[in-house]
């Protein structure tokens, strides 16, 4: 095999290492390749995870799966590289004058006489990677060819589960947090420092979509029509992206339209120290968990909400869903062309089902309901 060969070989297997990151369906094409490049005559790429509680990944080239799977060969496999450090190379001797209790099952598996070449590539805790490769009638000088040949591709392997690692994590992580934000119990969303939305649950989008609301999605951008607002939630972001580890929160209020809001900010990071729901975005851009109530209005709370959870009529829901609202018994009654009186009796009825005699301990657990629906 001449030199260029062996070069160009060498860099489509480089390339095809790091392709396996997003298509990890490419394995069985890097052990042949790598066979190839060690000029051996089989070989396999084995992931395991010791004997109790094993976990087999494998890829092949001139050997039969169901014989590497088998019990005796793995338990030979895991016997030889227990031992053995991250990167280091072995040379198992495979004859018939081996006496060694592995040797029997690796003749069986790669063949009667010759020596199996074995780089540990990967090992963490008890679960190891490695590759094998078997020269039949080999001599050193040949082993001695392959394994620099094997050592040159080393690192890029630990890159490729670096990364491959990396990318499980940051899914498991952005699956977490889609979970987190659906069940949150108040409107929020993860933005950027420029108020792009990456991320934001039911509850955010119905406060955004509200008849009134002063904030609106635009191109996946927020856009505010109060300059208060808008300012209060920058003012935020800045400071938790230089204040990482606290949680923001304000209060604020318009002093054009008197309406109040309540808003927090946190700074997402990788750190389990500040994980709250964690960095799920691959870039290395700021993100921050925004969440935003407006105090003047229950505009996330729905009549039917308020019949299933309280027991009240269609016609009392309607009406401290009005009341919930800001609307006054007065300004109800006339709307529904009804007296004062009817109004009253029906609003007495829904906080008597409710336990409550005041009008604002009703309203307090409006507001309490309003936390929890979706």
């Amino acid at each position: 095999m001449s030199d260029a060969y062996q070069d160009k070989l060498l860099l489509s297997l480089i390339q095809a290492i790091y392709e396996t990151v997003l298509l990890p369906s490419g394995w069985d094409r890097i052990v042949a390749d790598l066979t190839k490049l060690a000029r051996a005559e089989s070989g396999a790429i084995l992931g395991f995870e010791g004997l109790d509680n094993r976990k087999i990944s494998l890829a092949v080239k001139g050997v039969q799966r169901s014989a590497l799977l088998d019990a005796d060969t793995l338990s030979a496999l895991d016997e030889a590289t227990l031992a053995m450090g991250l990167g280091a190379i072995a040379t198992l001797p495979v004859t018939l004058a081996n006496s060694a209790p592995w040797s029997s099952a690796l003749r069986r598996c790669f063949g009667e006489d010759g020596k199996i070449l074995i780089l540990l590539v990967s090992k963490e805790g008890s679960r190891r990677i490695v590759v094998a490769c078997f020269f039949p009638h080999a001599a050193d000088n040949h082993l001695a060819i392959a394994a620099e040949a094997l050592m040159k591709v080393l690192p890029h392997f630990q890159t490729a589960f670096a990364l491959q690692k990396a990318m499980v994590n940051e899914r498991e992580k952005s699956t977490r947090t889609e979970r987190a934000l659906r069940s949150c119990a108040t409107s929020s969303a993860i933005v950027t420092a420029d108020l792009r939305v990456k991320f934001a649950n039911r509850r955010f989008g119905r406060f955004v979509d509200a008849p009134g609301s002063f904030i609106e999605f635009r191109d996946e951008v927020l856009e505010f029509q109060d300059v208060e607002l808008q300012s209060e939630i920058e003012d935020l972001i800045e400071r938790a992206r230089v204040n990482k580890h606290d949680h923001h929160l304000r209060w604020t209020k318009s002093k054009r339209t008197g309406v109040s809001w309540i808003v927090s900010v946190d700074f997402l990071s990788f750190g389990s120290d500040t994980y709250r729901f964690g960095n799920v975005f691959a870039s290395n851009e700021p993100s921050f968990l925004l969440t935003i109530r407006e105090l003047s209005r229950n505009t996330l709370l729905t009549p039917d909400d308020i019949k299933s959870v309280f027991g009240l009529t269609p016609t009392e829901a309607a009406l401290v869903h009005s009341l919930a609202n800001g609307d006054a018994p007065s300004d109800i009654a006339k709307r529904r062309g009804v007296s004062k009186n009817t109004v009253h009796n029906q609003l007495a009825s829904a906080m008597g089902r409710l336990g409550v005699r005041r009008q604002a301990q009703l309203l307090s657990s409006l507001a309490v309901l309003s936390f929890f629906t979706k």
